[in-house]
Formats: structure tokens, sequence, C-alpha cells
């Protein structure tokens, strides 16, 4: 049988994503593990600081103590994952506004960083 190969782009996430900074807990087979969202769309998240994760491991991502996610682990490298979602978010669903509301953060630091560096930039 012919070996199958799969190319990153064939599991890459096709929906935008936006980058954010957010300490959650992962849930897998029993065990609790803190992790960092580095990054969401509509249908997964990539998580950072994970141990012990294969793919196809099915997860639940405690994102508050009140709002979680369930998914699946589509890639694990080193201490990366990126996780598909079971069911993918819509932008009202309180998951998404949760983290729609910390990029927005991020994006608003950034842009101020931006502006800083040019009124820097301008005056030399």
């Amino acid at each position: 049988m012919p070996a199958i190969n799969i190319t990153r782009n064939y599991l890459r996430r096709r929906d935008a994503r936006r980058r954010v900074m957010l300490a959650a807990i992962v849930e897998c087979r029993g065990v609790a593990q803190n992790v960092r969202i580095v990054d969401f769309s509509l249908s997964g998240v990539r998580i950072d600081g994970i141990r012990g994760l294969a793919m196809g491991d099915p997860i639940r991502i405690s994102l508050t103590p009140d709002l979680a996610l369930e998914g699946q682990v589509a890639w694990s490298v080193w201490h990366k994952a990126g996780i598909n979602l079971l069911s993918p978010l819509t932008e009202d669903h309180p998951a998404y506004v949760f983290l729609a509301e910390q990029a927005k953060t991020i994006e608003h630091a950034r842009t101020l960083a931006l502006v800083s560096l040019a009124k820097d930039h301008s005056r030399d």
C-alpha cells in the first residue's frame, strides 16, 4: 500500500485567525494542564505549552470556570498543538465573543505601539 502524503496546507485551518495570548486549562484523559491559547478561528485554536497530547486526542479547553470548548487534537509538535473544535463557533457564541475581546485588546496595544514608533521615527 503506498504511503499517504498529507501536506501542511491540508491540515491548516481555512478560516481567518486572530491572535490572542490567553491562559486556559486543557483536560485530556483525566489530566489537566495549563496552556496558552495563541490564536483562534471559527473552527479551531492553537495552543502552546502542552505536554503529552497526540493527534486525535479529545480535549476540553476551559477558558473561564463557566466557559469551555470541546475539541480534538489535529496536530501536535513539541509543545504546540492545533485543535479542531467539535462544533465550529459562530460570531455570537459566548466563547467567540470572549476570545474576540481578548484579541481586540492585543490588536489595540499593537496599534498604539506602531503609532508610537511612527512618531519616534518622524522626529528623527
